[in-house]
């Protein structure tokens, strides 16, 4: 692969993409392995090509909690270059493969390279926003709307239009399309998204479904983002 595709490298200037060609080492994974476990001294940077990879914690009260889901071109851990232990265990999400970089040699190639500097910069601001948001979903509002709330983060990061033929949707109106995620996400993990049990939020998207802002299709959920948006802001 050439790693100027992935959008973190994309436009860099050709000495910087030749030294992260020659430090990198790619690396595959299966679903369910971990990378790195919360309070691991980890010393490497690690970048996905493919796949997806679940950012979790878990509670005082041993409940998972997903953080985030990172998919293709993310930095999962560019925060270790604070030289503190991780703060999150990183999970295999589905088959991923990753690029792997000393922290030293992409510190080293970065402190020449403004513009990837400011990528890493970015990347960092991306996830504190992220964060600004679930704080924000903390708030004491009903769980049907954290619920369609989270479903609708996820089909914005993750979505991708139904049944698409020559350029149009070939069972619902264009304006008004369902958005199916373009993985499968089962009960158990949106409940450990949300901090919650997964009987509770099977009956909360029973009520979305009931509403029709939300479907499945093989296991696969769809959403009406317009409507699911609405909802929750009332």
């Amino acid at each position: 692969m050439k790693i100027d595709e992935l959008s973190i490298f994309k436009g860099l200037n050709p000495e910087t993409i030749d030294f992260l060609e020659k430090k990198v080492k790619i690396k595959k994974y299966k679903k369910g392995e971990f990378i790195f476990f919360e309070k691991d001294r980890v010393d490497k940077i690690y970048i996905i090509v493919s796949g997806k990879v679940s950012m979790h914690r878990y509670t005082q009260k041993a409940q998972k909690k997903v953080i985030y889901i990172l998919g293709s071109g993310e930095i999962i851990n560019e925060v270790i270059f604070d030289n503190l232990p991780a703060s999150v265990n990183a999970e295999i999400f589905e088959a991923t493969t990753i690029l792997e970089y000393s922290a030293i040699d992409l510190k080293e190639i970065m402190s020449q390279d403004f513009e990837l500097a400011y990528r890493v910069i970015q990347s960092t601001g991306k996830k504190v926003r992220r964060l600004y948001r679930q704080l924000k979903n903390t708030a004491p509002i009903s769980l049907d709307k954290k619920v369609a709330s989270k479903l609708w983060k996820l089909s914005k990061d993750y979505g991708i239009m139904c049944e698409i033929k020559d350029g149009s949707c070939g069972s619902c109106d264009k304006k008004d399309c369902w958005i199916g995620l373009e993985f499968k996400i089962s009960i158990t993990y949106l409940a450990d998204m949300l901090g919650s049990t997964r009987e509770t939020i099977s009956r909360e998207l029973k009520k979305l479904e009931g509403y029709g802002y939300i479907k499945w299709i093989d296991k696969r959920i769809f959403v009406k983002r317009e409507e699911l948006r609405q909802f929750y802001r009332i």
